[in-house]
């Protein structure tokens, strides 16, 4: 998929986020906070073309663009699915229009994490919308640290009617800019944790998920076997995930976000890109997340891609530089459209 970040505005001060400085570059540059709505058609034609049936919506908080109760009318109009990336402080009016449309034109992604120090008043809005919007949410939360708590999420889930899926992620780093993230040696003790939370959330009949960037040798083989059965499924994946900014600028996934940044219009679709970032990011797949990663059978078999691609560039002397180079394209060929 690709992810279309429609503004740099957020009502949050998370402290592993991973936008923080892509969103601080877009008010410092001058650049408007919003994506524009010629930008985001240009941006509809461009899935229209790549084959694409949802539209993923994030930021910031997506939910604060001036126009984006619009922006969600006319995609599901024009026959998109759409699938929101919130923290759920959205105001009234936004969760009564999401919750008009049905799960199957609809969903959200809302990430909980509690490493931010919110308002009542933020809290309240949260627990409007989760009401309103029901199971047409997932939770999510960012992992920073081993000894994290997840009872309150079941109870989250079960007081709000919400769909029984936990989605989890680690905190990577951002290359080039300092966040809170984990440290690939306290991988293994989160991968305990994460069994404990699995075989505790399938007594509630909820399941958990997994985010990119995770390692085999988070879990022993009894581990994986119970997430298996107590899971969505476990695989260790590092790819692409391509994310759209307000000025229609490219980048790999957000740990990348502040190298190797490319436009959209140098792309006809979406399987162009993921060529483009696949071959220029090659290079740097064998390191891994770890100094074992080099000799690691599971990585050296494909079973493993090492752990987030961030971790293994930002243990370079020198880092990639902030633009790709564009890809070559035949004579005579424009992509504008």
């Amino acid at each position: 998929m690709a992810n279309l970040l429609v503004t740099s505005r957020c009502n949050r001060n998370c402290s592993f986020c991973f936008a923080r400085k892509r969103l601080s570059r877009t008010r410092s540059d001058g650049d408007s906070r919003d994506m524009s709505r010629d930008s985001f058609n240009r941006f509809i034609d461009f899935l229209k073309r790549s084959d694409v049936h949802e539209l993923r919506l994030l930021g910031g908080e997506p939910t604060l663009h001036p126009a984006f109760e619009e922006m969600v009318g006319q995609a599901i109009k024009e026959g998109f699915r759409v699938h929101v990336f919130t923290n759920g402080m959205m105001a009234g009016r936004t969760a009564d229009f999401l919750a008009s449309y049905p799960c199957d034109r609809l969903s959200a992604l809302c990430n909980i994490s509690p490493q931010a120090r919110d308002t009542e008043s933020l809290k309240q809005r949260r627990e409007y919308a989760l009401a309103k919007l029901g199971s047409r949410v997932s939770l999510g939360i960012t992992v920073t640290s081993p000894d994290f708590e997840f009872e309150w999420l079941i109870d989250v889930i079960k007081r709000h009617g919400l769909k029984r899926r936990i989605r989890i992620g680690v905190a990577q780093p951002i290359v080039g800019e300092a966040n809170e993230y984990l440290e690939p040696t306290q991988y293994r003790a989160v991968g305990k944790a994460l069994t404990q939370m699995a075989r505790r959330c399938v007594q509630e009949d909820i399941l958990i998920g997994f985010d990119c960037g995770l390692t085999l040798c988070m879990f022993s083989e009894e581990e994986i076997g119970v997430l298996a059965t107590c899971s969505e499924g476990f695989s260790c994946v590092c790819r692409p995930i391509l994310d759209i900014g307000p000025q229609l600028d490219v980048w790999h996934c957000f740990p990348l976000s502040e190298i190797l940044n490319t436009h959209l219009e140098s792309f006809s679709t979406r399987s162009e890109i993921l060529r483009h970032y696949e071959k220029i990011t090659h290079p740097f797949r064998s390191l891994g997340c770890r100094p074992e990663c080099i000799k690691c059978n599971y990585l050296r078999r494909g079973q493993c891609t090492g752990g987030c691609l961030a971790h293994a560039i930002k243990s370079l002397n020198r880092m990639p530089p902030r633009l790709a180079v564009e890809p070559a394209r035949a004579a005579g060929e424009d992509n504008r459209h």
